[in-house]
């Protein structure tokens, strides 16, 4: 039972630290960039980096979910994976290589080493962030069984 518990767990966590990310990127993109255009430029750019520093610290904590359960779920679920065959290890690669680019674009960013306008790293997320889920769903389909093979 023990084991059952941690499994789920685990899984919560991956799938929270996931929304909490991406939903965050979604409403940055549909309530926060609009209303800005509202305030005057200092007020924006006190805004900005009030919610930046905010928002950063929470993405962090989910990276680091996000790394442990990914981590875990990919350990735990070896076996499952192994009856897939080679293509589930090359999805969860390029999965894994996916979400380490994406973090490294929030984090580059944030430190000021990546001179990119944040809509362009932002637009880049998202769609990393899509494709990502896109992949999740493809392994679970494989994991389960569903593709007939």
């Amino acid at each position: 039972m023990g084991q059952a518990v941690l499994d789920i767990a685990m899984r919560y966590v991956h799938v929270v630290c996931f929304v909490i990310v991406v939903g965050g990127m979604v409403f940055i993109s549909i309530a926060i960039k609009p209303s800005l255009k509202l305030l005057t430029d200092e007020q924006s750019s006190a805004f900005q980096k009030a919610f930046a520093a905010r928002f950063h610290r929470v993405v962090y904590i989910c990276f680091a979910g996000l790394f442990v359960s990914g981590a875990y779920n990919w350990i735990n679920l070896a076996g499952a994976y192994k009856e897939v065959g080679p293509k589930a290890n090359i999805v969860i690669g390029i999965k894994a290589l996916l979400a380490v680019v994406a973090f490294a674009i929030i984090w580059l960013r944030s430190i000021g080493l990546l001179k990119v306008p944040g809509k362009t790293c932002h637009l880049i997320n998202l769609h990393l962030a899509a494709i990502i889920m896109l992949l999740a769903g493809l392994l679970r389909y494989w994991r389960m069984g569903l593709d007939g093979g």
